[in-house]
């Protein structure tokens, strides 16, 4: 798979809410060799998002997709194709003003109160994170067989 080269990377929007990945690629396929294809999903919930991306071999097939799918059905939903750009880096001095180094370390940063909250309440609600679906299965380890050496 091609790393660095996003040159056949191409962007799908307006996806129906059931599509599955497997169906996206079938769309793409009669253009060229699909490496991969992935409709988004949400980070929080995992439900299919509405866009999502086409790895395809080469530059060309991708133009060829890109010409042909856009603005075409699928599954009840007209395409936004178009080719996928890698964001362009920003020049040193673009990111805003430099980040200063912080000089103590007694304690947390604070928030300042948001307007008209003087209540004392947090500037931000406390979220906890999402525990981890995964468990880890355990299993006693097999003895190794024992090999019998002449003597």
């Amino acid at each position: 798979m091609r790393g660095r080269n996003h040159k056949g990377n191409v962007f799908v929007g307006n996806l129906p809410h059931d599509l599955a990945d497997e169906r996206l690629a079938e769309a793409f396929d009669p253009f060229g060799m699909v490496l991969s294809a992935a409709v988004a999903r949400d980070p929080v919930t995992g439900a299919r998002l509405r866009y999502g991306f086409v790895d395809i071999a080469t530059e060309k097939a991708a133009k060829a997709a890109v010409a042909g799918l856009n603005g075409t059905q699928l599954d009840g939903s007209k395409l936004s194709v178009q080719l996928s750009e890698k964001p362009a880096k920003k020049p040193a001095g673009a990111g805003g003003p430099a980040r200063r180094p912080r000089l103590s370390t007694a304690g947390p940063p604070r928030m300042p109160p948001r307007d008209g909250v003087g209540d004392g309440a947090p500037a931000f609600p406390a979220m906890p994170r999402p525990q981890p679906t995964f468990q880890v299965e355990r299993r006693p380890l097999r003895p190794l067989p024992r090999r019998l050496t002449p003597q």
